[in-house]
């Protein structure tokens, strides 16, 4: 399968799991449609995106490598369904070392940023509380941050983060 010809025909659930089905679990697959997914093309990126959730959700295992690199593409602010599906995906996935601070800062600064969509919060919340596990000394950080985001909130928002905070007390 051409996989940029496949996502380039319609932008759908289907067509993206389509394209999952096809991958399954094959690494070289993967990879091919991981350099689609950083394809300079906003149109390309987004369908790619949208297929590398489908795979991540069935072989979790196939974004160890491109953890790193997802992180620092957060860094060149790309368009919103880039962000939104690389930090759902990383609210689940261990994240190395090297790039906790970049990505830490970065869900802190979605988290504030008033223009930043519901999903993304959600998603960026969930990450900081992760980290919390390892880094207790954010929990106050988070909270206050959590309790200025909620008086705004969309109930998706307000829904996260009180669990969040309910768990953090």
């Amino acid at each position: 399968m051409d996989l940029k010809k496949q996502l380039a025909l319609v932008h759908s659930k289907e067509n993206a799991r389509l394209i999952a089905d096809h991958i399954a679990s094959d690494e070289d697959r993967f990879a091919e449609l991981m350099q689609l997914f950083f394809y300079p093309e906003y149109r390309v990126s987004q369908r790619a995106a949208h297929a590398v959730s489908h795979c991540v959700d069935a072989y979790p295992h196939l974004l160890l490598p491109y953890i790193g690199p997802m992180i620092e593409y957060l860094q060149s602010n790309p368009e919103v369904a880039i962000r939104r599906n690389t930090v759902r995906l990383l609210q689940s996935q261990e994240i190395p070392e090297a790039f906790q601070g970049i990505l830490l800062e970065k869900c802190f600064e979605y988290l504030q940023q008033a223009h930043e969509t519901a999903a993304v919060k959600a998603f960026s919340m969930t990450i900081i509380h992760r980290f919390t596990k390892q880094y207790p000394e954010l929990k106050p950080e988070l909270k206050l941050v959590i309790e200025d985001v909620l008086l705004h909130a969309t109930p998706g928002v307000m829904n996260r983060g009180k669990k969040i905070l309910k768990d953090l007390n």
